[in-house]
């Protein structure tokens, strides 16, 4: 129970950025100024960001891993000689991960409807075809 909870968490804190920026692009005026306001994409952005990207990382535990990881040449060298003197090199690739895995999982959340839709109607299709 405890880690499913954590896992939830976890899920629903990395598409938060992307939530708050998408939010932003869709509702602000002109000039820049942020708008509480409620409509189509709003609703679809936030049921996408409550119901659909847990649902959907839930049924497919394979997109819970980042396969986009990036390792410079220069950290590469280091490792291989057991040097420690790239350690900045170290540390932007780490922020590059985190940026990477924040894209990643934000466009994730943004198409987990449609995602989810059509995983449901692909196993539905193969439930009927199983039973038919």
């Amino acid at each position: 129970m405890k880690n499913k909870l954590i896992n939830f968490l976890t899920t629903e804190l990395s598409a938060w950025p992307v939530l708050i920026i998408a939010y932003y692009a869709i509702t602000a005026k002109p000039t820049g100024q942020w708008q509480l306001i409620f409509n189509l994409p709003v609703s679809w952005l936030i049921s996408s960001y409550l119901i659909a990207f847990p649902l959907l990382l839930a049924s497919v535990p394979k997109l819970r891993h980042n396969p986009l990881k990036m390792r410079s040449l220069s950290v590469q060298a280091s490792l291989k000689y057991h040097s420690r003197l790239n350690e900045r090199a170290k540390r932007w690739d780490d922020e590059m991960n985190l940026a990477i895995f924040l894209l990643e999982r934000g466009s994730l959340m943004l198409f987990s409807e449609p995602l989810l839709l059509f995983l449901m109607s692909y196993r539905s299709m193969c439930w009927l075809h199983h039973f038919l």
